[in-house]
């Protein structure tokens, strides 16, 4: 990863926690409606009633070792709207705080192609930051955080941002999304 100018080696300490997902794009049945939501031509627009029906259904059965105490998503460039609708609705309806959101560090930036998995840690390590009133609150919170996101194809996104809230002092992070690629 040095080769690359990513100052990392070994096993990447403070990781997310095991996560669940509403659905793989690949399903025949979330998948179809994920594909529709998620699709590049589909406009930014708030999760469907009935996908929420389904996130409550599958965080209803998340075998907790300890439930989530706030809720943060992470900023998306192709869907923000989207993104933070859910994230605000989960933690609405589980009654936690909803801390806010962790921002692409450049709004601008477009992805490069995925590569291997070494060129994309290089491509998301520095691609997002934490807000200053995100770092308090996450400081101040007292439990697992559950991060919010709308696709997840390798990972790193969520192990990078994961990462991020553990050096701002989340005790835990539970990664949540809507899709899995694979």
């Amino acid at each position: 990863m040095a080769a690359l100018g990513v100052p990392l080696t070994g096993k990447i300490a403070d990781v997310a926690g095991t996560g669940r997902a509403l659905g793989r794009l690949s399903d025949l049945g979330w998948g179809n409606r994920l594909r529709a939501l998620l699709a590049p031509e589909a406009p930014d627009q708030p999760l469907p009633a009935a996908m929420l029906d389904g996130i409550v259904q599958v965080l209803k059965e998340w075998d907790w070792t300890q439930r989530p105490t706030a809720v943060v998503a992470l900023g998306s460039r192709r869907r923000p709207g989207l993104v933070d609708d859910t994230a605000q609705r989960i933690a609405a309806i589980g009654r936690l705080p909803y801390l806010g959101s962790v921002q692409p560090a450049d709004p601008d930036r477009r992805e490069a192609p995925r590569g291997n998995t070494a060129q994309r840690l290089r491509q998301v390590h520095d691609a997002f930051r934490i807000p200053e009133d995100l770092v308090a609150a996450v400081a101040q919170n007292q439990g697992p955080i559950l991060l919010v996101d709308d696709r997840v194809d390798t990972g790193w996104t969520m192990t990078v941002t994961a990462r991020l809230l553990r050096q701002a002092g989340a005790a835990a992070v539970l990664p949540f999304t809507l899709a899995l690629e694979a």
